[in-house]
């Protein structure tokens, strides 16, 4: 993983990393949630689930991640829900802190193939 990489992406639009699964405990703070959840689980309600957890971990500190674990173990269709969250920095109305950095994590180098090409567009892989 490489950390700087990852950093340098605070307070950019339209930009997310891709760092491997077991990288992710190296990072903190972080809010983290599984890719594979339900349309049900990330659009009911006013606000998405997550959305106290980061804005209280965003406050507190410089940087924070939001890390959404096993990308590249669901569907293309699915992935794809997380791209308006990454271009616009948006879901269901709500807005991601500045200095919130998403990151999606992958088995290895060799599942980097099974993200979508809308998501991966704006990806930087840091590993």
């Amino acid at each position: 993983m490489i950390k700087e990489l990852i950093d340098l992406q605070r307070n950019s639009n339209a930009t997310c990393v891709v760092i491997e699964n077991i990288d992710s405990e190296k990072l903190s703070p972080i809010v983290s949630m599984k890719a594979n959840v339900s349309d049900k689980f990330l659009l009911t309600g006013s606000i998405p689930p997550f959305a106290d957890k980061i804005d209280e971990k965003c406050k507190k500190n410089k940087l924070c991640y939001f890390v959404i674990k096993g990308i590249d173990e669901i569907s293309t269709e699915q992935q794809n829900r997380y791209v308006s969250l990454v271009k616009d920095r948006e879901l269901n109305g709500y807005y991601l802190p500045k200095n919130c950095i998403i990151v999606f994590t992958v088995k290895d180098r060799s599942t980097l193939k099974n993200i979508s090409q809308d998501l991966y567009h704006f990806a930087v892989v840091a590993f």
